[in-house]
């Protein structure tokens, strides 16, 4: 591939008049622009999308900033699929989409969200995991940067957020668990202050409430991320004194080290201890047995994302009222699978 000096050099005319005709403009021969069209074709011309940028003072990048740690090496099948459906939306708009790793371990979201935003490196942003009190939320509210949530926070005025239904999800667990027989029930949560941990625990609680189970029918753990906190929390169950007869689960990594541990235990999920995710994906069906659980159409969520963001990026234009902003939430269905079952036999 070539740049445009040196196609100006291989036809012998000026940079400027090169440019004008590939740009269609009407001050250039007819039968200039046929020669520069036909040897930016046969010599591989590309554009500078640097130089065009900033012209135009765009980029054509959306970004997504994504965690990275031992658990979660660059993103979990959910978040892939989310992330696939959005990259979808975006190419047929000419945008695409950018992510910006960083390491937990090192450094935290906010700072890197200062950096992006302060250099401009991109048209508009995407935010995940969402904390329950989220300073980037106020931050990018405070600039002319475009901005999506993915995920709600304590602040839900004057931004858009595409979420999933974790309230519906959540109470039909419990409801389907209670009708099964089960009145001791816990739920593993990521620890922290992500705000869908806090979701599904208030709702969680509310729900027994709701059902009038007694106080102790259901205790939350607050565990650490990916398989092993599953496992540490299964562990955690299997030593208390009344041991649950049910489980719902925040994700399916969780779910996954809750399998381990009872496998260890000579227990088996379903006969045992029955198991929901309520924020899982098609990957559920590759657990023995299949976990029954809660899903979202991801690239369909993706999508929405898209479309939250064109929202945004419309409202940065135009001044579109905050209240116009999209708030949407995703609903979940109910994928039956084989680690329910009526009132388990666990140990007392």
């Amino acid at each position: 591939m070539i740049g445009i000096r040196e196609l100006a050099r291989h036809l012998d005319i000026s940079i400027g008049t090169v440019s004008r005709a590939l740009n269609g403009k009407a001050d250039v021969n007819p039968e200039t622009r046929k020669r520069v069209l036909e040897a930016a074709s046969t010599l591989g011309y590309a554009p500078n999308q640097s130089g065009r940028s900033l012209r135009r003072g765009m980029t054509g990048l959306v970004g997504v900033i994504v965690p990275s740690d031992p658990e979660q090496t660059l993103v979990d099948s959910v978040f892939a699929a989310v992330l696939n459906g959005l990259r979808r939306f975006l190419s047929g708009r000419g945008l695409d989409l950018a992510i910006f790793l960083y390491v937990e371990a090192e450094e935290d979201a906010f700072s890197v969200l200062q950096r992006i935003a302060g250099r401009r490196l991109v048209d508009a942003l995407i935010i995940s995991q969402t904390q329950r009190s989220d300073p980037r939320i106020g931050y990018l509210l405070g600039r002319s940067l475009p901005f999506v949530a993915f995920g709600r926070c304590e602040l839900e005025e004057d931004h858009a957020f595409v979420d999933m239904d974790f309230d519906a999800a959540v109470g039909g667990a419990v409801e389907r668990l209670a009708a099964l027989g089960h009145r001791r029930m816990a739920a593993l949560v990521p620890a922290g202050e992500l705000n869908y941990s806090h979701l599904i625990t208030e709702q969680f609680q509310a729900t027994l409430a709701r059902l009038g189970l007694p106080h102790k029918a259901g205790a939350v753990h607050r565990c650490s991320r990916g398989k092993g906190g599953g496992y540490e929390a299964a562990d955690a169950l299997l030593a208390e004194q009344d041991i649950p007869t049910a489980v719902i689960t925040a994700d399916r990594k969780l779910a996954i080290g809750l399998y381990k541990r009872l496998n260890e235990a000579g227990l088996a999920p379903g006969r045992d201890m029955s198991v929901i995710c309520v924020n899982c994906d098609a990957q559920a069906q590759f657990l023995s047995p299949v976990l029954s659980s809660y899903q979202a159409d991801l690239p369909m969520l993706g999508q929405e994302l898209g479309r939250a963001l064109q929202a945004a990026l419309t409202a940065e234009k135009t001044g579109l009222p905050a209240a116009e902003f999209p708030q949407i939430l995703m609903p979940m269905r109910y994928v039956e699978g084989g680690s329910t079952s009526e009132r388990s036999g666990a140990r007392t």
